[in-house]
């Protein structure tokens, strides 16, 4: 009776289907080998000391866990790490708004952590990777057992700690460099974006929408991340008009909102641009108060929300990128014990939902909203392919040039 409690309490922890298969095949080996009473007279010692040693074997393997696999049963504690504030109206607070969601729906403690400023004034020696390591121990201090990465700036930090904490579960937002799934730690997933797709669609609107044909598209540091956007954006302008110019400016500071606004009044009075796509940090909040200052015919394109609210009347269009929905997607997997794509490079697009455009029709009209949403079922169905690297954006622009001749 005792074995069989232990047993049955031993399949509550593990919760292992194939342990309780294997226990109930030996309860009726048991029951079979009983009713031949000469067979175990005669072989009693020896089937005795077999059957101690396999119940052991199996008691051991139900009640001792894999050291290399973080524990799936436990309770989670969710932390999420930005580089920066994440109230900044786009990327940042919409991951934020997707781990509240999934803490709210779940009951799950949420621990948010912006990494300290950096170089500290007296502490000059530490360095930023030294600063970054901190933050995120004191994270783990705090019980934090499954932690997200938002930014490419962390792609090297996560999978470095999650070689180091094999029992902790790690996320990561616009990987980096890691594109070999092979390489990457069982206890991580990484998630990329297709996010040319939604920044195509973009191009286009805002070439058609143009007078000058002359676009402008600002951000800050040179990143495959932003980079997909900037070649996609590119590729639409370029699709709905070829005599489209964009024009690219990079911001020292992506944090500096009257930076951005001074730019971006340069961008439209001096450099005669009528629409502006910033992609970046909350500098670009500036550039929505330019245009909003300067009035009618200058325009902005959202971007990772729905952002019309920044300047009503002058926000054509957001390209949504929906971190959030995505974190909340995939980490609701793992917390409902589903497949959590440890160890996996998910990508992300208009097709599964996460990127999208948002579009205003009492601003572009019904004929060129239509055909957006045309645009979006080629995409959906692959029959239009946009390019995100530049060299594939050559190729893109040569297959055009070749089917309007």
């Amino acid at each position: 009776m005792f074995i069989a409690r232990s047993f049955m309490h031993c399949f509550v922890l593990q919760g292992n289907i194939y342990n309780l298969v294997l226990f109930l095949f030996i309860v009726c080996l048991l029951f079979f080998l009983f009713k031949i009473k000469k067979f175990i007279l005669w072989r009693g010692l020896i089937l005795s000391k077999n059957l101690f040693f396999l119940f052991s074997l199996f008691f051991m393997s139900c009640v001792l866990p894999e050291e290399s696999e973080a524990d799936i049963e436990e309770k989670f504690i969710f932390g999420i790490v930005f580089p920066d504030r994440f109230d900044d109206n786009g990327y940042f607070q919409n991951a934020f708004e997707g781990a509240l969601e999934l803490s709210n729906v779940f009951g799950i403690k949420l621990i948010p952590k912006v990494l300290t400023p950096y170089p500290i004034e007296d502490r000059k020696l530490i360095t930023s990777d030294e600063l970054l390591t901190e933050d995120v121990l004191a994270l783990q201090n705090e019980g934090a057992n499954f932690i997200w990465f938002i930014s490419s700036y962390f792609s090297d930090m996560a999978i470095r700690f999650a070689y180091e904490n094999p029992h902790i579960f790690y996320g990561m937002v616009d990987n980096l460099g890691h594109e070999d799934k092979d390489k990457l730690p069982k206890n991580l997933v990484s998630m990329v974006f297709r996010s040319e797709e939604g920044s195509f669609l973009a191009g286009y609107l805002a070439s058609k929408m143009s007078k000058s044909n002359k676009l402008g598209f600002v951000t800050s540091v040179d990143v495959c991340s932003v980079e997909r956007f900037l070649v996609g954006f590119r590729a639409g302008a370029f699709y709905a008009n070829p005599k489209t110019r964009v024009i690219l400016r990079r911001l020292s500071d992506d944090r500096d909102e009257l930076l951005g606004k001074s730019v971006a009044k340069h961008m439209y009075i001096e450099d005669g641009v009528d629409v502006i796509f910033p992609v970046m940090g909350p500098a670009a909040i500036g550039i929505f108060h330019a245009a909003k200052e300067l009035g009618t015919g200058y325009y902005v394109i959202g971007i990772n929300k729905d952002q019309s609210h920044l300047a009503p009347g002058h926000v054509i269009a957001s390209v949504i990128k929906d971190v959030g929905k995505a974190i909340y997607e995939v980490s609701s997997k793992l917390i409902g014990r589903q497949d959590f794509n440890a160890g996996e490079i998910i990508e992300k697009g208009i097709k599964e939902g996460i990127v999208d455009l948002v579009k205003d029709p009492n601003i572009i009209g019904k004929d060129l909203f239509d055909k957006l949403v045309r645009l979006q079922e080629q995409i959906v169905n692959r029959e239009l392919v946009i390019p995100f690297r530049n060299y594939e954006l050559d190729l893109f622009k040569n297959k055009m040039r070749g089917l309007r001749r």
